[in-house]
């Protein structure tokens, strides 16, 4: 039986707005982060002032330790405001890996019979193998990869995908302040310091690109065949 898939414009539109509001909602809620120096001093003097003060307590003391209280609370908010836009960018690749398996078993539901743990993406890519459609040869998957290495180093830490994204990307595990040492590995977690991954805006803005581009790399329509599928599918059990 003959398989298609229909890369019908309106929903590559539909995929393309999709990944476009990830940036957008980023960009309306990085403002928060704007006054963290403020806020942590307005942390430190509200520490000082309300601290119940009495005859025997050195106030040097305590103004030593509002300082030590409002430093620790400049950091919590910059790990967050890190935080933001690493997570900004997680949230990117898995609607752009969801767009992929939905439109999969939307175009494919006619033919086959999917169980309720759906598609994985390794399956997804399979089929569109089968169809034709090399992902890995498309012009967007270079940084799509690189997209899907960081969200995985943002994910596990120090690993498999820190390894392989160190290759393309040395400049993320590097700045200023820790010359010649791979800040990952410094650190030791992702999401506990604001300077484990240095990661930029500007690379939010060129994943989107990649992954909406990507969407306009796809044919109009791609065939296959019920066997050349699961051909492709059991090679994933070998």
């Amino acid at each position: 039986m003959e398989t298609l898939l229909c890369f019908d414009k309106i929903q590559m539109s539909k995929h393309k707005e999709e990944l476009s509001i990830v940036e957008d909602y980023y960009n309306r809620t990085k403002h928060q982060f704007d006054n963290i120096e403020k806020e942590a001093d307005e942390y430190a003097k509200s520490f000082y002032n309300n601290y119940p003060m009495t005859e025997y307590i050195d106030q040097a003391d305590i103004a030593d330790k509002a300082l030590d209280r409002g430093l620790e609370f400049y950091e919590t908010l910059s790990i967050m405001k890190s935080n933001h836009l690493l997570m900004t960018i997680s949230m990117l690749y898995h609607i752009w890996e969801q767009q992929l398996i939905k439109f999969t078993i939307e175009e494919l539901e006619h033919y086959l019979k999917f169980n309720k743990n759906s598609l994985s993406y390794l399956e997804v890519q399979k089929i569109f193998e089968s169809h034709g459609i090399i992902i890995s040869n498309t012009k967007s998957w270079g940084k799509i990869k690189e997209l899907k290495l960081l969200v995985g180093t943002i994910k596990h830490g120090d690993g498999y995908s820190a390894d392989n994204l160190r290759k393309i990307r040395p400049d993320f595990f590097e700045n200023d302040i820790f010359k010649g040492v791979d800040t990952l590995e410094f650190h030791k977690a992702v999401l506990l310091h604001p300077y484990s991954l240095q990661v930029e805006e500007s690379n939010l803005s060129d994943y989107v690109e990649a992954t909406k581009n990507f969407w306009d790399e796809m044919p109009e329509k791609a065939y296959s065949d019920i066997n050349s599928i699961n051909n492709k599918l059991d090679e994933l059990k070998k």
